[in-house]
């Protein structure tokens, strides 16, 4: 039973992270409607980007964090002003958008690898400290994780919620041409959309980064368990992204208590399958009428 009780909070940790990935991911998915692969390419840009300024500039880590945070936030930017923006204009669907998504992601990825090598990158040197929790043990850095992430999910929701810019930016996604019949600024609301992408993808890489280390090849499995935790809870909702982060964290953790690590994909894709299959609009969507199917 303890460790069941280890897991599942280790599984909570997790979904701090697990939901940043599925609100950066989201963002982009629901605002824009395509699947937006290069966003494990930011992923792991800002990570490298810190591990470039406090490694080899120098630099102490939390300008380091902060800066990488910046760099990451701009190659969003750069990647929807130079190849998808350009592609909408000339009317392209959302299959060719996928396809340039998809190179985006292996060229990074490779540049990356050339630069820095394949082998895992260290951010913070040394054992991090732990504490107990009754027969519990959780360490400092899933303290930073857990309160960072929640914080940082749960603020944005506030903002969503008060600011009328974010509610222009979450209706782009049901009626794209309304919010420039009625003047709103798309090009920066599409803009904003890409940078707080970035900056969500930024966060949960760097707090894994500062843990267990990074390497180039990492962009795609946070990039899954973003689209599967948005596309389990239901695109259309914010609490639903947040529900199947927490949803996927969990039954993984109870998954390596029965089984072991090796079947988290199974799990993942399982569920993926049968929310599809069985209610596609997501498990925490509403239930919409017959009508409006």
């Amino acid at each position: 039973m303890t460790l069941l009780l280890q897991l599942i909070l280790n599984g909570i940790v997790n979904a701090a992270i697990y939901s940043l990935l599925a609100v950066g991911f989201g963002l982009v998915y629901r605002s824009l409607r395509f699947f937006y692969i290069a966003f494990g390419a930011v992923y792991i840009v800002a990570s490298y980007a810190v591990f470039a300024l406090a490694n080899m500039a120098g630099l102490p880590l939390l300008v380091s964090i902060i800066l990488g945070l910046l760099i990451g936030a701009i190659s969003g930017v750069v990647m929807d002003k130079s190849v998808y923006l350009p592609l909408e204009k000339r009317s392209a669907s959302t299959g060719v958008l996928f396809i340039a998504s998809l190179g985006i992601y292996i060229l990074v990825v490779n540049l990356v690898a050339l630069f820095f090598g394949n082998e895992v990158k260290i951010l913070s040197m040394g054992i991090e400290p732990s504490f107990s929790i009754g027969t519990l043990v959780v360490t400092r850095m899933q303290v930073v994780q857990f309160f960072v992430g929640w914080i940082v999910v749960i603020g944005f929701w506030f903002i969503i919620r008060k600011n009328n810019l974010m509610k222009g930016i979450w209706a782009m996604g049901e009626t794209p041409d309304l919010v420039v019949v009625l003047g709103l600024p798309y090009k920066f609301m599409r803009m904003l959309v890409f940078a707080l992408s970035s900056v969500f993808a930024g966060i949960a890489s760097l707090l894994t980064a500062l843990d267990v280390g990074i390497d180039p090849h990492v962009g795609m499995h946070a990039l899954l368990t973003g689209a599967v935790a948005v596309l389990v809870g239901g695109v259309d909702v914010y609490r639903g992204w947040i529900g199947g982060a927490v949803l996927l964290a969990v039954l993984q953790s109870i998954a390596v208590w029965q089984f072991s690590a090796r079947w988290n994909d199974l799990i993942t894709f399982g569920i993926l399958i049968i929310t599809l299959l069985f209610r596609p609009q997501g498990l925490f969507s509403p239930k919409r009428r017959r009508e409006e199917r």
